[in-house]
């Protein structure tokens, strides 16, 4: 495997435009930009990426990716309705090319490798359908010749003439059907020469993506990096270090972002490592950003842990949750504080109870006993910086049959919620969001929780009524704790004697 060549055109002359092969390229892909008639903030949205990057594919300050380029052409062709012509897409890969050649030897080389593939699998497709048709025809002229064998054989003797002229006609297609027995073998031949070089050319190309992978072609070493960094820091290039990092957050291996988050916190940088943690949360795939969680719960400064959870939670949706959740939990213990700790950071977020419960049952999809959400629960009251949504997210998840998720958040709930506060809530629900609520109470295994709710209910008589009569229905009655909480006591007197006049 041969070793993988280092950039000819230094990271700052790209990035200072000084490359005239990448600023060429930027200049193509920027006239093809301009037909969308939209704006690079408003395209790298659309697309996924950070506004930073587009902006330097298209200024010419980085070689553009050629799925960037693909997925340009695509959206001009969209907003088009028509195809761009062959020309320009080919003008444009030998754009590329040229600055591949320049800045990235063995990217240029692997290109030309995928090229010379493409027209390897071309020329064996052709060879198939070569031999599909001489197999067609050989069938057609073997028909031929038995037919003309059996006219012979009927032919009598003293036909001399026609029979003479027959006998060449069968000569002669004999001779075609040799002829293309030999074209048929020739064929195979060459089909077969074709896929020994194609699956040649098939190795070639993953052996050098396998290495270009590991080598990550047209990124400066970590050291290197590092020292970069520290030289523009001290020269008071701030936005450009910024700009650098944010790259590095996105497109280094793992291990390197953990590496240099260190680094971040260790020299003190212009740029925290919160900001960067951030980055890497927010702009790599879901699947790598989440790949962070071991080492932002065991070595992470709170504060980086924090930013890399809000850049996770602020990505979490209804079709994602559930992966999210289930990817943080821990494959030892089974436990899932950190899928606790990122879906309430995910709820400050929400705008109402619907929201709220949606969230939560998309991120317990498939999951039979949740281990306890005790920070949902704070984030649901207590820290919630809008109005606390707590009895109604309940009683849709209540409605949605997730009473095992229930009895845990309301006995947090129970705990956490001021009475006041408790009391007003449960006064803005609907009689049937009551109903089901009084219900989950009721049920609470735990009677010091059902005696603490009707203690928050005592001072506003047609629900703490209400709630009696649910207890009284369920058996419960006598379960409430009338010595601890007079206030009780005084409610079920007055309620029975209410009742039972």
């Amino acid at each position: 495997m041969t070793e993988v060549a280092r950039t000819r055109g230094s990271s700052s002359e790209i990035e200072r435009g000084e490359v005239p092969e990448v600023a060429a390229l930027g200049n193509v892909l920027k006239e093809l930009f301009t037909r969308l008639g939209i704006s690079q903030n408003q395209y790298a949205y659309r697309v996924h990426l950070d506004k930073s990057a587009v902006s330097r594919y298209l200024s010419g300050r980085r070689v553009a990716p050629q799925d960037f380029i693909d997925r340009l052409v695509q959206e001009i062709e969209d907003h088009l309705g028509a195809p761009l012509q062959l020309e320009a897409k080919e003008a444009l890969r030998g754009r590329r090319l040229e600055a591949l050649r320049v800045c990235s030897p063995d990217e240029f080389r692997l290109e030309g490798l995928r090229d010379e593939l493409a027209r390897s699998r071309r020329d064996t497709e052709r060879a198939h359908r070569n031999i599909e048709a001489l197999n067609a025809l050989l069938d057609k002229k073997e028909a031929e010749a038995r037919d003309v064998a059996d006219d012979l054989t009927r032919l009598r003797l003293d036909w001399g003439a026609e029979r003479s002229a027959l006998a060449r006609a069968r000569e002669d297609l004999l001779r075609q059907v040799a002829r293309l027995r030999q074209d048929l073998q020739d064929a195979e031949a060459l089909r077969a020469e074709a896929e020994r070089q194609t699956r040649e050319l098939r190795d070639h190309v993953l052996d050098l993506e396998e290495e270009l992978s590991r080598s990550a072609v047209g990124d400066l070493p970590l050291d290197m990096l590092k020292s970069r960094l520290l030289a523009m820091w001290e020269e008071e290039r701030f936005p450009e270090a910024a700009r650098e990092l944010t790259e590095a957050a996105w497109s280094r291996p793992v291990g390197e972002v953990i590496e240099l988050s260190d680094w971040l916190e260790e020299c003190g940088a212009a740029m925290t490592p919160e900001t960067f943690v951030a980055d890497a949360g927010r702009l790599r795939p879901l699947e790598e950003a989440l790949a962070f969680a071991p080492e932002a719960v065991l070595n992470w400064h709170p504060r980086m842990r924090d930013a890399w959870r809000s850049a996770v939670a602020a990505r979490l949706t209804d079709r994602n949750a559930a992966a999210v959740y289930q990817r943080l939990r821990d494959p030892e213990t089974r436990s899932n504080p950190e899928g606790d700790r990122v879906l309430a950071e995910a709820l400050r977020r929400v705008p109402s109870d619907s929201d709220a419960a949606a969230l939560v049952l998309a991120a317990l999809a498939g999951t039979s006993s949740p281990t306890p959400l005790t920070r949902v629960a704070r984030r649901l009251t207590v820290e919630r910086p809008a109005d606390p949504l707590g009895l109604g997210v309940l009683v849709k998840l209540a409605e949605a049959g997730r009473s095992d998720v229930v009895d845990d958040l309301l006995a947090h709930l129970l705990q956490l919620y001021p009475l006041d506060d408790l009391a007003k809530e449960a006064q803005e629900l609907d009689h049937e969001q009551i109903d089901v609520l009084f219900d989950l109470v009721t049920g609470l295994e735990d009677a010091a929780l059902l005696t603490h709710f009707a203690a928050c209910l005592s001072f506003t008589s047609e629900l703490i009524e209400r709630l009696l009569e649910t207890v009284h229905a369920h058996g419960r009655l006598g379960h409430l704790d009338l010595v601890g909480f007079p206030e009780v006591a005084a409610c079920v007197n007055g309620w029975r004697r209410s009742r039972f006049k």
